[in-house]
């Protein structure tokens, strides 16, 4: 025995040995170690040094690899992720000649669009982060740019860092020098103004009258150290046709342009010396003659310091000699010979730590227990796999089910919003812009103006995330056009997929999906048509489902969560129904205290037919009594509760309403609902006082169970209506009251059939904090709410008629829903009514509201908060206009009319003193 004991503790400090082993380096273990390497996907870049050692930007410019001459990867710079879920990416590199790696690391928002801020940072040779030269912030107020920021081509010559800065109007040249012991604040050595019109794509070089700038609209201009410019490409008479755009621009060692044409699908080379005249350095059948296939698709190139020519593509890498020989392709890293050693120790531990632990329990069963188990293990290792498996599988099923309706949902909404594209780009005006000349022209700018402001409207976390792009169809090709992604020009080619035709071809908008390093994409495409009806473009939406994606990986960890409780408190109850079962007696004792706790339904069954088994049937006998004495107990309970809520007693923390006290309360923070029925006055006087009563009874009754059926709590009520309070959260509170608006309408139906005015009520509904509580006198106790709540949300409901509304909620209730996206409101603006000192923010809600009405102010809802804005900065003019397009669709918008009349009188006579931007409602 004692032996056995002193093995077990063995091989458990073994294998606590391994564990701390594999945790250390449980990154080690995405290498298989049976794979020699690693293939390549997502390129963007490649470079190299003196030594002949390739850097490569990889993984959709979320990596950097290091490889030697032979192709073995030396090591891996994987980009963190931002404290907010902002994602970094690699967009441009430099080597030195000690090895140290320079390279533009830029910050974009959670979804890859939106550039946050950038840095030049450098790497020791051995992949260590080393310092920061160089950071820039950038902001809303600012020029947005997208995935690419403004710095460009970091370079390193004579010891000295180089980069450029696009600042729009002008381009900048920054210097720093690579040694630590120099200041390391980098300086600014060189400006140049751009032409009128001009915006920057590439630039290179380092020396004034050898500096070269390619631009947006696809010239490329020669910049002197006066700061001037002077075209180079295409100069007059140039045999160039309008399509023709250098991308990937760089110098190589004799001071030629290498740049890339996508239109023509070749690498050319022009001298500046000899500026009519452009080499083509690989096309397609020159590189099919040296076994290459290369398809011209985000491709990029560089120059390597002896000449060669490095060309890339997302999945190879293969470089043009200065012969003109292109190389086989390179399109995976070997894996070092360390590399996989290490592999295989870390995967013989992870075997090892499995065997042990076989071994462990090998100990236990044969050594100590004799190869016995207790009854009690016996049921958990049979029923706690059975019964999680059944959870996982179940968990499973929901978790699909809900995967698919979100993305039935995304599609939908891509589809709606990929087909008002059509409403945001004039077909007629796409057919207008011919070259990449009329980049950021008025047209252009309008284009991107109309698409943002419709994204941009709602800063909400389910309208982010999203990727526009409009396409120009011209003679069976789609252009590129406008894009959310910088280092995209205009009028390059886009690939032919079966889903863009359908739409070029046929009219139809079509959707799909693609995954990729950047995420995973859900789009929908839309055709353009110009007044003639035909189809000159194509309109794309497309959403990062990474927000999604990290809800579903919530709910599958809370899945997984959720079942390891389950288990262990499945564990809990088999250990205690075991410990029951083996003796008659402890059985009858955890009944015995089962009962006492208050579980009287609890049935002691003993069969050992001995006097423990009698004494059962005595406690079964005496519970029996018990039980039907509660029951007693708890329909007298009841009948209190029907005068005051169980729900209040469970906010005071009381058992039972004999524990309430004069006095007691709490604070809560909860939503309040305030319900009344419009014109019961006139109604009340046409019926006798038992009539009042009927009715009013009948019509609560109808309504009332709403409330409870969302978890309210009916708090007081109010003659011709209630105040309920809705404790767990402002969903439920909305629901309850959209619900009870749609139940209006069959109501008033009934009412109509037996020759009844049909009835309509308000609802107002804010959400804040509230003090719950018994006042009154010691011989007469009720409960009560104080808050100011009960003011604004009264207030709202008086409100709801000269609105036009039937529920209106504050900005408290909006930013408290857990899912707004679910329910149809519109921002009614900033109110000032009577009572309240601070204006407040109401939206209507209309999503209970008959069809007619509620169709058109969903169909006018952003013409009507658009117009709320104009009033609110004082633009009357404007409101008036947009307010009267508004009635004109909807004449029955009172809220509509109300602001109308308020813009005309402040557009013809002025505005008060006191105006801040409100609408004062009485």
């Amino acid at each position: 025995m004692k032996k056995s004991i002193a093995a077990l503790l063995l091989v458990l400090l073994l294998l606590g040995a391994a564990g701390t082993y594999l945790g250390l380096n449980r990154e080690s273990f995405t290498l298989w170690p049976f794979h020699k390497s690693m293939p390549f996907d997502g390129l963007s870049k490649a470079i190299s040094d003196g030594h002949n050692n390739l850097f490569v930007i990889d993984n959709a410019k979320k990596t950097i690899h290091k490889l030697n001459g032979a192709g073995v990867l030396q090591y891996s710079i994987t980009s963190e992720t931002g404290k907010n879920g902002e994602v970094y990416r690699f967009n441009d590199m430099a080597v030195d000649e000690q090895g140290y790696l320079y390279t533009i690391r830029t910050l974009l928002d959670p979804y890859g669009i939106a550039v946050k801020s950038e840095q030049i940072v450098r790497y020791t040779p051995e992949g260590q982060f080393d310092r920061s030269l160089f950071s820039q912030e950038y902001n809303d107020a600012g020029v947005q740019r997208y995935r690419l920021g403004s710095l460009r081509n970091v370079q390193v010559h004579d010891g000295t860092v180089y980069f450029f800065n696009d600042e729009v109007q002008q381009l900048t040249l920054y210097q720093s020098p690579i040694s630590k012991d120099e200041p390391s604040e980098p300086k600014l050595i060189f400006t140049i103004k751009l032409p009128p019109n001009k915006y920057v794509s590439e630039a290179d070089g380092f020396k004034p009258g050898d500096i070269y700038y390619s631009t947006r609209s696809g010239e490329i201009y020669r910049a002197f150290g006066d700061g001037r410019s002077e075209l180079v490409y295409p100069l007059p008479g140039l045999d160039r046709t309008r399509r023709n755009f250098p991308e990937s621009m760089h110098l190589d060692n004799q001071g030629r342009l290498i740049f890339i044409d996508f239109n023509n699908k070749m690498i050319s080379r022009l001298d500046p010396r000899q500026p009519y005249t452009i080499e083509g350095l690989v096309t397609e059948e020159k590189a099919k003659a040296s076994g290459v296939e290369l398809a011209f698709d985000a491709t990029t190139s560089s120059i390597a310091q002896d000449g060669s020519l490095i060309i890339v593509e997302s999945a190879q890498i293969n470089r043009r000699l200065p012969d003109g020989t292109i190389t086989p392709s390179i399109a995976e890293a070997l894996y070092s010979q360390q590399a996989r050693t290490s592999a295989y120790v870390l995967w013989s531990i992870a075997v090892a730590a499995l065997l042990l632990g076989l071994y462990a329990i090998k100990i236990v069963f044969f050594n100590l227990l004799h190869r016995r188990l207790p009854l009690m293990m016996k049921q958990i290792l049979i029923l706690v796999p059975v019964i999680a498996f059944s959870m996982v599988l179940l968990s499973t099923v929901i978790y699909e089910s809900f995967s698919k309706k979100m993305e039935e949902e995304t599609f939908s909404e891509l589809i709606l919003l990929a087909k008002n594209g059509q409403n945001l780009v004039d077909g007629d005006k796409l057919e207008s812009l011919t070259s990449p000349l009329d980049y950021n022209g008025a047209i252009y700018q309008s284009f991107r103006r109309k698409i943002q402001s419709v994204f941009e409207n709602n800063a909400r976390d389910d309208n982010q995330g999203f990727y526009k792009a409009v396409y120009k169809y011209e003679n069976g090709v789609i252009y590129r056009i406008l894009e959310d992604d910088d280092g995209m020009h205009m009028f390059n080619p886009f690939q032919q997929t079966p889903e863009n035709q359908q739409v070029v071809l046929e009219g139809k908008p079509a959707t799909g999906q693609w995954q990729d390093f950047s995420g995973e994409w859900r789009y929908a495409i839309a055709p353009i048509t110009n007044s003639a009806g035909k189809i000159v473009g194509v309109f794309e939406t497309s959403k990062n489902l990474e927000g999604i994606l990290k809800h579903r990986r919530a709910v599958l960890q809370s899945i997984i969560r959720n079942i390891a409780l389950i288990s262990v408190g499945l564990l809990l109850v088999l250990v205690l129904m075991t410990y029951v079962l083996l003796s008659s007696i402890r059985k009858l004792r955890n009944s015995v205290g089962e009962i006492a706790k208050g579980n009287w339904d609890t049935v002691v069954t003993i069969n050992t037919r001995d006097e423990v088994s009698d004494l059962g049937d005595s406690v079964n006998t005496m519970a029996a009594r018990i039980r039907d004495y509660i029951t007693k107990v708890e329909n007298f309970s009841q009948s209190y509760y029907r005068f005051v809520p169980q729900q209040f007693l469970r906010f005071l923390n009381k058992e039972s309403i004999l524990e309430v006290e004069l006095g007691d309360q709490v604070e809560k923070n909860m939503s309040i609902l305030i319900f009344n029925i419009r014109g019961f006055y006139l109604l009340s006087k046409k019926l006798t006082p038992e009539e009042n009563f009927n009715f009013v009874n009948s019509f609560l009754s109808r309504f009332g169970p709403y409330v409870r059926n969302h978890q309210g709590l009916m708090n007081k009520y109010l003659g011709a209506g209630f105040m309920a309070l809705f404790p767990n959260g402002a969903d439920e509170a909305l629901q309850a009251s959209i619900e009870m608006r749609k139940e209006l309408d069959l109501y008033n139906s009934h009412r109509a059939k037996v020759g009844y005015s049909p009835l309509d009520f308000g609802i107002g509904l804010h959400k804040g904090p509230l003090r719950l509580g018994i006042i009154g006198e010691e011989q007469r106790l009720e409960g009560n709410v104080i808050s100011d709540g009960v003011n604004v949300a009264t207030v709202l409901e008086k409100m709801t008629e000269p609105l036009g509304a039937s529920i209106l909620i504050t900005d408290h209730v909006v930013q408290s829903l857990q899912h707004p996206a679910g329910f149809q409101f519109r921002n009614l603006g900033l109110i000032q009514v009577e009572g309240v000192k601070e204006p407040l923010r109401l939206f209507d809600v209309y999503q209970g509201d008959p069809d007619t009405i509620r169709t058109l102010k969903e169909k006018t809802k952003s013409l009507f908060e658009q117009a709320v804005t104009y009033y609110q900065v004082g633009r009357f003019y404007d409101a008036r206009e947009a307010f009267l397009m508004v009635i004109k669709q909807n004449r029955q918008d009172k809220a509509a009319q109300l602001y109308f009349y308020i813009c005309d009188e402040y557009f013809q006579n002025g505005t008060t003193a006191e105006w801040n931007g409100t609408l004062s409602v009485s």
